[in-house]
């Protein structure tokens, strides 16, 4: 996902920046945050005033009694509190993971967090994400010395190997991976900075990565895309279809901002959070004209010796596909072929006589365009909840806010 990551670096650009107006924040004016950073009070109200400057936008009072956070200034600071406070993570997960002989016995807690720069950041992820040192160099357009002497750098200041080399390539160590997510995690925050300054001043902009689980997400993204769209037009909007691991990787590392889809029953992993949004129930569906359209059938039992397309093995989707069958005192059908695709199933039930297990709300096109239909038959115990995943300590920034406000919306209005 290199695009998200570079167009979120723009505030991450003055992390030295923020620390200084973090510092005033706390301490009311410039002289006493120099008690608190290691540079002189000219030096902070000139990093402030840089910071300013670039934003255009006043982010303290300057009164005879000190210096006092304007709107502006408290939106970004809490921001900029969230990033430093997820690189402080990155610090502490490195330590705890790093093999204790290559652990540096002169680590020193902070000294990444609180010294780190922007360029050590993005040539950290440059480096994961393309693989090699000239890779990132061109990514960054910088030299490859350059990034190698930054990445040198990043373990000095963090006190840990995070990758070692090999003919095969790169592979991260497990303080590498935790650093890793920490860093996209930190410069989430700071593109969110970006949305809810934006936000704040009547304009809203940005891009959100909805991540979509397929056979169950239906017409409701695709509807609340286009609502955001039409209020915002500056607003860019990216949807990645993928398996429930994939996502949930990917949301982990702040490469999408939601996942939406089927939820899992029961989550054992505290780092991520669910939010229904309506209960989902399943129908057999054929193509228009399917030998058993107009057939009488009394259930499910009636129709085991068919050919099916079932959901993949490990999913809500086939969970439900299993039930539906036991409710009817029969074994599921043997199925030959597994589809995950929302687009393949639905051509593959229009060129055969197969069957499938579907949300009505997933054909509604299909049906009205007269290709697909759903047989008369009974489905008992296929209840699903189709909702949100997002991480438990994520705070949405502006867009995604409005996205979810749409999704949530039309919900109610399809009850």
């Amino acid at each position: 996902m290199r695009d998200r990551h570079s167009r979120s670096m723009s505030l991450a650009r003055y992390l030295k920046q923020f620390r200084s107006v973090l510092a005033v924040g706390r301490a009311g004016s410039a002289a006493h945050a120099a008690q608190l950073l290691p540079l002189s009070s000219s030096a902070i109200a000139r990093a402030i005033r840089e910071l300013e400057g670039q934003l255009g936008v006043a982010l303290f009072e300057r009164a005879a009694r000190g210096m006092l956070m304007t709107a502006e200034g408290k939106l970004l600071a809490r921001r900029a509190e969230r990033a430093l406070a997820q690189l402080a993570l990155a610090e502490t997960e490195a330590s705890s993971l790093a093999d204790p002989g290559a652990r540096a016995a002169w680590q020193m807690a902070g000294r990444f967090s609180g010294s780190c720069a922007y360029r050590h950041l993005a040539t950290y992820v440059a480096f994961c994400e393309t693989g090699g040192e000239l890779a990132a160099a061109a990514r960054l357009r910088v030299s490859q010395p350059a990034v190698n002497q930054t990445l040198r750098q990043l373990e000095h200041m963090l006190g840990s190997v995070l990758f070692y080399r090999s003919v095969r390539g790169v592979r991260l160590t497990e303080s590498g991976e935790a650093v890793l997510r920490r860093t996209k995690l930190a410069l989430a925050e700071f593109r969110h900075a970006e949305e809810d300054l934006m936000a704040l001043h009547g304009k809203m902009s940005g891009r959100i990565v909805i991540g979509s689980l397929p056979l169950s997400a239906g017409v409701l993204v695709p509807r609340a895309v286009d609502r955001v769209l039409a209020l915002h037009k500056d607003l860019n909007v990216t949807i990645v279809d993928g398996t429930y691991g994939a996502l949930m990787h990917q949301l982990r590392h702040a490469d999408v901002d939601v996942v939406v889809g089927a939820l899992r029953g029961e989550l054992t992993a505290a780092d991520v959070v669910q939010e229904p949004l309506f209960e989902d129930t399943l129908s057999v569906v054929v193509r228009q004209g399917h030998p058993l359209v107009g057939k009488s059938l009394a259930g499910l039992r009636d129709l085991v010796g068919e050919s099916w397309i079932a959901p993949l093995t490990g999913t809500p989707a086939r969970a439900a596909f299993e039930r539906a069958f036991a409710a009817d005192g029969v074994a599921p059908p043997h199925a030959s072929l597994e589809v995950n695709s929302a687009v393949v199933l639905q051509a593959l039930l229009m060129d055969s006589n197969r069957l499938a297990l579907l949300s009505r709300r997933q054909i509604i096109r299909g049906v009205s365009a007269g290709l697909l239909q759903v047989l008369p038959v009974e489905v008992r115990e296929t209840g699903r909840y189709i909702g949100l995943t997002m991480r438990a300590d994520s705070d949405l920034g502006a867009s995604m806010r409005s996205f979810v406000a749409e999704l949530r919306a039309l919900c109610q209005e399809t009850d």
